[in-house]
């Protein structure tokens, strides 16, 4: 059983450090039984219970002072252990399924870029996290972990022009910490889609996927801009990291998303001859959201659409207390109470256009970033001296909703009718 907990910054990250008392000799037995153990379980209960924001990707379980166990949350936890002895230790597929625990999450706009970063292009300065989840194909057991989503920066409207569609540079470069470094295009998707989306998902909802990732590309090419591997742009991973993402199943994974990206090579997402803004998120609160809910101006393939497929994923609702004194120096108040807080308008979508706190009104996508919201779908309240709220989706709600698509892949929709249906309007060339 884990006895204490402390959380301790390494190399600028957080670390959670649980303790426990194991007066057995180690062996191949002790790590077999450590789902038997449970503190996993433990450790999602004792975050909850405290109400901490955790935004560490590694937790550390030390037994009579030994470390037995390196965790890796990622966030939206993919839970492994890495062995210190000779011998192998089982994976640890136990699954802490209640994403509340990871509520300090934010989303950026295209990777929410558009992707919960704490960086973003379309000046909503939340980066977008991907919830990712991932299937054992040994096991059939499943686990989580949230990989950066993209999404590309949106642009007001453009007079008409002559339509010049650049051929595609084979290979291109990127740019990794400033460094350039040359990729074949098509290998270069693949590693998006990896990066971006659950390699679980169905194949239709991967492809979707690479037909996105290969439109924004091509258009930041198109306006003269680089692409790097992070969020400023896409995120892109190498086999070194899907390797360590994947661990045995890497061979697997990848032939399937280099399979599904393979199927739409050259394809892209257009509006009237150009490019689209390829934003996407990860969960919407049944439907998306229109863009000029957003960011103010009006994209014509960018309306609220319904995505009824997101209300059974497991990260559609979430709950979450934020500590009155926070609040009170977030909005320059000295006190609230009953009545001060009251949610005055929503839009077609059902997200909060206007809230009022005291004699101050906020826009709803205004109140999300302050806040540090999972999306502008909430409900609010005053309880026990904490403000609570509970948020429907997971990211700014425009354009696919990944866990939507797998929705419709799962019920047979193709590719083609997945994008058709979240961006009316458009054409795949």
């Amino acid at each position: 059983m884990l006895e204490s907990f402390e959380i301790k910054m390494e190399n600028g990250e957080e670390v959670l450090y649980c303790y426990m008392s194991y007066d057995y000799e180690f062996s191949k037995e002790f790590f077999s039984n450590l789902k038997e153990i449970g503190f996993v379980k433990q450790i999602q209960n004792w975050v909850k219970q405290n109400r901490i924001s955790f935004h560490g990707k590694k937790v550390v379980v030390l037994a009579s002072g030994i470390v037995i166990a390196s965790l890796l949350l990622n966030e939206a936890p993919l839970v492994e252990t890495k062995d210190l002895f000779s011998f192998s230790s089982p994976a640890i597929t136990e699954t802490i399924s209640d994403a509340s625990i990871f509520d300090s999450i934010q989303e950026n706009v295209h990777g929410e870029n558009i992707e919960q970063t704490e960086t973003s292009n379309i000046g909503e300065n939340d980066v977008v996290q991907n919830i990712v989840e991932q299937t054992n194909p040994v096991t059939n057991d499943t686990v989580s972990t949230s990989i950066p989503e993209v999404t590309p920066e949106p642009q007001p409207p453009i007079e008409e022009q002559p339509v010049q569609i650049p051929s595609i540079s084979n290979p291109i470069t990127i740019y990794r910490n400033g460094t350039p470094v040359v990729l074949e295009f098509e290998d270069y998707i693949a590693g998006v889609v990896a990066a971006e989306m659950p390699a679980s998902f169905h194949t239709s909802a991967l492809q979707a996927q690479a037909v996105l990732a290969r439109t924004y590309a091509l258009k930041r090419m198109e306006e003269g801009k680089k692409l790097t591997d992070s969020t400023d742009t896409q995120v892109y991973y190498d086999e070194n990291r899907l390797r360590a993402e994947w661990g045995s199943s890497y061979e697997f994974y990848w032939n399937k998303v280099k399979e599904a990206c393979q199927s739409t090579t050259g394809q892209t997402l257009r509006y009237q001859g150009r490019y689209i803004d390829a934003v996407y998120h990860s969960t919407s609160n049944g439907k998306t959201e229109a863009a000029r809910n957003v960011w103010g101006y009006e994209i014509p393939y960018l309306q609220s659409v319904d995505s009824h497929w997101d209300y059974n994923t497991t990260f559609y609702m979430n709950t979450v207390s934020k500590d009155m004194n926070q609040l009170l120096n977030l909005f320059g108040i000295t006190n609230l109470q009953d009545g001060d807080i009251e949610i005055l308008s929503r839009n077609e979508s059902g997200r909060v256009s206007e809230v009022r706190i005291q004699n101050q009104t906020y826009q709803g996508v205004d109140l999300r970033s302050i806040l540090g919201l999972r999306s502008s779908d909430f409900d609010i309240s005053l309880e026990n001296g904490n403000l609570v709220i509970t948020t429907r989706g997971w990211g700014h709600g425009v354009g696919l909703s990944q866990y939507g698509a797998n929705g419709m892949a799962k019920e047979g929709y193709s590719y083609q009718q997945i994008l058709a249906h979240y961006y009316p309007g458009t054409s795949i060339s």
